[in-house]
């Protein structure tokens, strides 16, 4: 393949590095050093330098590589001299594409470390040296990847990276002997922290946090001018700032729609794609770096729940219990389903575990189990009792738990000391201080996880009493029939957790408030619009709307009691055996001029049955009443289309 003739030959020089700390070092310029020195001591003429500054050799679309690959096509050099096999390529099949084609044109591949000879033994060192280079990439990336899982899974460290907003990491510093540490960034920390209490306090969606913080001239960390709603939404579902961060939580991977017109990417997996939740590594931050307490973050996860459930976008038919239907066999929520001007609720994955269900006949039966439970406040007292007792016994059980860790953390404390003073006393070398102070931390890290746990479960029994209750059920109990729908809708909202659909059973969870208390540093409401309202305030009065809005579980100061209750959907009858001859006569004998289109009105709102215009007049013929002619008929047809 090489020609060892002494007649001047034309060369080009490429040259390649990889990694930042490489081209700061001035390898690139090294490398061209010595290919020049080589070619001018073989009296070779160099047309070009052809260089890859930061391009990783697994990847064959390179702007330097390409370069060199068109002028050979154009057949402007003789030969391409490159310090080592690994400078082309770390792939051992690109590595033959591009020996291949400067071959076909005649193009002299020259590498300064291999002898310069064409045999079949120089082509075997070739392939052997290409896969030694893939070898040797894909054991750096496997070192590099178990190092970083080490650092945090076992030294439960930050890993350096793009830092969220409100924090700035400080690299690491190897002169002064200092890691990378992550740190508060106070402004924006007081950015955050508002935010998370605009959607606590004031139940804003990410919209309206947007739109806030754009009005306030508050600008985002990166010199734009306004902020986005995806980046608003990601920060207010980021665990980061409730003190606990996420390794692993994303892999890279290849762009199912990789952009037009950009030729040249420094990698080949240039998007991002989320893991399952089972394969996130957590790291537990120091106190001194969460911004917003764990309690608070997680009422936020719930209301951005509650605003996605109960949006009214898209929604011309007015569902009363939107946002609170929930599939018992899949567990997804219920949608609105309109068919032929009747309405449904039906599972949104399409499941098919339990059929769909009339919006009509499970409004009236969650509407009626909610009323039952409110005029009869018994039936919560009795549940909210035999749940305190369990809760009670659970509190007990893990305070013992949370004993036994404590006593578990005070032995590793003893040990840790044992093994510092093993060191001072020369009994163990630096090497093995560390090892066994990373065995130590690994186990530490267990027991303050199941301790943080247990805490997090355990919940005290609550302070409500009988009396509480029937005194909240009494103030609800005197506002219920004079509702208007919208009013319903979020009192459902309210004091309904989820109503769980399981074929012709049905399962209410609520929650129940036994106190209504204002918080502190609020000014009580004096308008509908007003967030608030006076301490011992019924929750619903004369300005009935401004305090429904006031009220979910996560806003304000006040005491909760769940209960539970199911009910079995009734028999649905069919239409002709609910539109009898008698039903109709008196239909008829309370409004004899009504047209169809009027009576098929009055049957849904009074009675909840909804027939169509024909069906009607089927009904009155079947009844042999002689209501109408069909040319009258076909006239009510026309008026009510």
């Amino acid at each position: 393949m090489q020609d060892s003739a002494t007649v001047t030959m034309r060369v080009a020089l490429y040259v390649r590095v990889s990694s930042e700390e490489q081209r700061e070092g001035q390898t690139i310029d090294s490398q061209v050093s010595e290919l020049d020195r080589f070619a001018r001591d073989k009296g070779w003429a160099i047309i070009g330098v052809y260089k890859d500054d930061g391009w990783s050799g697994a990847l064959l679309a390179r702007p330097g590589l390409d370069r060199l690959r068109d002028d050979a096509s154009k057949g402007r050099f003789d030969a391409a001299l490159v310090n080592d096999v690994d400078r082309l390529a770390r792939d051992v099949s690109q590595l033959g594409i591009v020996k291949r084609e400067f071959e076909k044109l005649g193009i002299n591949l020259i590498f300064k470390k291999l002898p310069n000879e064409s045999s079949p033994t120089h082509n075997l060192m070739v392939n052997i040296l290409g896969s030694f280079a893939e070898f040797e990439r894909e054991l750096i990336l496997d070192r590099t990847r178990r190092g970083r899982r080490h650092k945090v899974e076992v030294r439960q460290e930050y890993l350096g990276s793009n830092a969220p907003y409100g924090y700035h990491y400080s690299p690491r510093d190897r002169i002064a002997g200092k890691g990378g540490s992550l740190d508060l960034v106070p402004e924006e920390a007081a950015v955050v922290r508002e935010m998370f209490h605009w959607v606590d306090s004031e139940g804003l969606s990410a919209r309206q946090v947007t739109l806030r913080l754009n009005r306030m001239k508050i600008r985002p960390r990166r010199g734009g001018k306004t902020w986005g709603k995806s980046s608003v939404l990601r920060m207010l579902r980021s665990e980061t700032y409730a003190g606990v961060w996420h390794y692993n939580k994303y892999e890279a991977c290849e762009p199912r729609k990789p952009l037009q017109g950009k030729r040249y990417r420094h990698s080949a997996k240039g998007s991002l794609r989320r893991r399952p939740k089972s394969e996130w590594i957590p790291v537990v931050l120091p106190e001194a770096l969460r911004i917003v307490d764990r309690d608070r973050w997680q009422r936020v996860q719930d209301q951005l729940e509650r605003n996605i459930a109960f949006s009214s976008r898209n929604s011309r038919h007015r569902y009363l219990l939107s946002g609170l239907v929930q599939c018992g066999g899949c567990g997804a929520r219920y949608c609105g389903d309109p068919n032929h001007g009747r309405f449904y609720y039906r599972c949104y994955a399409r499941c098919k575990t339990y059929p769909s269900i009339r919006d009509d006949v499970l409004n009236e039966i969650v509407w009626g189990a909610v009323a039952e439970a409110v005029n009869n406040p018994t039936l919560i007292a009795d549940q909210v009792a035999r749940r305190e007792k369990r809760k009670a016994e659970l509190h007990q059980t893990h305070r013992g738990q949370a004993a036994e860790l404590e006593i578990a953390l005070a032995a590793i404390d003893q040990e840790e000391s044992q093994i510092l003073k093993a060191y001072r006393l020369h009994i163990l070398s630096p090497e093995q201080l560390t090892r066994e102070l990373d065995q130590l931390k690994a186990r530490r890290s267990v027991v303050d996880a199941r301790l943080v746990a247990i805490k997090g479960e355990s919940t005290a029994p609550s302070e409500a009493t009988s009396e509480t209750i029937f005194e909240s059920c009494e103030r609800l109990a005197r506002e219920l029939e004079s509702f208007t729908f919208e009013e319903r809708q979020r009192f459902l909202q309210l004091l309904v957790d989820q109503v769980v659909v399981e074929g012709d059973k049905i399962i209410i969870k609520g929650v129940l408030p036994v106190s209504w208390t204002m918080k502190p540093n609020r000014e009580p409401a004096t308008n509908k619009n007003s967030p608030m309202v006076p301490a011992a305030a019924p929750i619903f009065s004369d300005d009935r709307i401004a305090t429904t809005e006031s009220y979910t579980p996560s806003h304000n100061s006040v005491s909760e009691v769940g209960f539970e209750f199911t009910k079995i959907l009734p028999e649905e009858v069919p239409l002709k055996d609910r539109l009898t001859p008698e039903f109709l006569r008196r239909l008829l004998q309370h409004n004899p001029s009504a047209t169809l289109a009027e009576f098929r009105d009055e049957l849904k709102l009074k009675y909840s049955i909804v027939a169509s215009i024909t069906a009607l007049y089927r009904a009155f013929k079947r009844a042999g009443l002689g209501y109408r002619t069909r040319n009258e008929l076909n006239t009510d047809l026309r008026k009510a289309a």
